[in-house]
């Protein structure tokens, strides 16, 4: 069992919602009353045989979904599962109630209906709503996507059902949000099965598209936002893979979302793109900034992975990650290659956007490399071609010291470069590992923000 991104997500976007919803009620009671009355209207003309028939449905397939959650749990023998069954059930019925206690809901009558004939008495119908909305939303990570889709089809009907067939109300709405909210606590809390990309999973993809992967194996390196591989192939080239599923793309959108609601200009994209598009656009700026002349590994392959997951292969550096370089071979030399390679992708306006050392790599030929253009740009803005110097400026400076690296940087990207990139030079501005090895030494960024200022001031002169 896991705590996945993806359930932490769920549960954010679930309570916000659910939270506007009860505000809204509390405040705007009558108009949507109002509002509801008019969408419903003509339906008060609807035979009363055929409406109770419908509210009959619409509680036998609450009944329904209930029990064959809980037989499913039993006869599976899913503890954990059943668990969270349980608590989304409770938590749903608790949310509802307190939501519905604040909105404070009036109703109004438009179609009739025969109590008698009901299984559940209606005024219990909408709590029956939310638990059935929990139960689903909790069930949701066991099952397979058709039983889900069959399920969430079910849900929307009972609603519908519902909608129509009782009073004129606010619950519709509290009832769906207060159970989703119950069924994604539930599996935040409990844990769910991994969704993440299995090794078997991505071997399979990648034989799909071509590659005659021999081995596979997880690989010990910092690679955000995705799960990194090694591999080869059968004729022997050594493969770099990096698995992406929905639990990294939940991550990454939680990471950009809090970077564009800190109240500081960070410059990061509108966080609105699929996880397809997002692995794809990796794949382009690969191969645009090879093209360019940019040393980065050749792309090998992008390939799909259940459930719901890409991948992407490129040829593996033989080398080691500045993060891990000895003192010794950081020389003036590898610092100005890497510096060169940024150079040439000013030039062309592409913005890296992680130039933490992790991302630099020093091959064994003594060439400096550049990986992993996941967060990269295109045609990027000035703010982001300076945020990329500052960031490389700011990780260097950690490991050779700040005289060396502004020196190395000024010969190559020249002293302009790195003033524009002087505003860019604060904590929050930068990586987290960056971020962490500067709180570590609190004189070091103070002293490369006055090392910068003193180029400036050269240039001026």
């Amino acid at each position: 069992m896991t705590w996945a991104p993806t359930d932490v997500l769920r549960l954010i976007v679930a309570f916000a919602l659910l939270l506007v919803t009860v505000v809204l009620g509390a405040l705007f009671h009558d108009g949507i009353t109002e509002f509801l009355a008019d969408l419903l209207r003509g339906l008060d003309r609807l035979p009363e045989w055929f409406v109770t028939t419908l509210a009959v449905i619409a509680e036998l397939l609450i009944l329904v979904l209930l029990g064959g959650g809980f037989v499913v749990a039993l006869w599976r023998r899913e503890w954990r599962y059943l668990l969270t069954i349980v608590l989304s059930l409770v938590v749903s019925v608790v949310a509802f109630l307190v939501a519905q206690w604040i909105v404070d809901d009036g109703v109004r009558q438009v179609t009739q209906l025969d109590e008698s004939l009901l299984p559940v008495d209606p005024d219990e119908l909408p709590i029956g709503v939310a638990i059935v909305t929990g139960v689903v939303s909790a069930a949701a990570p066991w099952v397979g996507r058709r039983w889900r889709r069959w399920a969430w089809a079910l849900v929307v009907i009972i609603t519908v059902v519902w909608f129509i067939s009782s009073d004129i109300a606010f619950d519709v709405v509290l009832a769906l949000l207060a159970g989703w909210f119950g069924g994604a606590l539930a599996v935040a809390t409990l844990g769910a099965p991994s969704m993440r990309p299995t090794m078997e999973s991505i071997e399979a993809g990648l034989r799909a598209v071509g590659v005659d992967l021999a081995e596979l194996h997880r690989a010990d390196v910092d690679a955000r936002g995705s799960s990194p591989y090694f591999g080869v192939t059968a004729d022997g080239t050594a493969l770099f893979v990096k698995a992406l599923g929905a639990d990294e793309r939940s991550a990454d959108l939680m990471f950009r979302w809090y970077r564009r609601l800190a109240p500081r200009d960070l410059g990061d994209e509108k966080a609105d793109a699929s996880l397809r598009r997002t692995v794809e656009h990796e794949a382009l700026v690969a191969l645009a900034v090879r093209d360019m002349g940019v040393r980065t590994p050749p792309f090998v392959a992008f390939a799909q992975a259940e459930p719901n997951g890409f991948v992407l292969a490129y040829e593996q550096i033989a080398g080691k990650s500045f993060d891990r370089v000895p003192e010794e071979q950081m020389t003036d030399a590898a610092l100005a290659g890497i510096w060169e390679q940024v150079a040439l992708m000013r030039r062309h306006r592409v913005a890296h956007r992680d130039l933490r050392l992790a991302n630099v790599f020093l091959g064994d030929d003594g060439q400096s490399w550049i990986i992993d253009f996941g967060f990269s740009e295109l045609a990027a803005s000035d703010l982001l071609l300076n945020t990329d110097v500052a960031e490389l400026l700011a990780s260097s400076t950690t490991t050779v010291g700040v005289e060396r690296a502004v020196t190395v940087a000024e010969s190559v990207v020249g002293g302009a470069a790195l003033v524009a990139a002087l505003p860019r030079l604060q904590l929050g501005m930068l990586s987290g590992a960056t971020r962490t090895a500067m709180k570590e030494r609190p004189d070091l960024l103070p002293a490369l923000r006055a090392r910068v200022e003193r180029v400036g001031a050269d240039q001026s002169a």
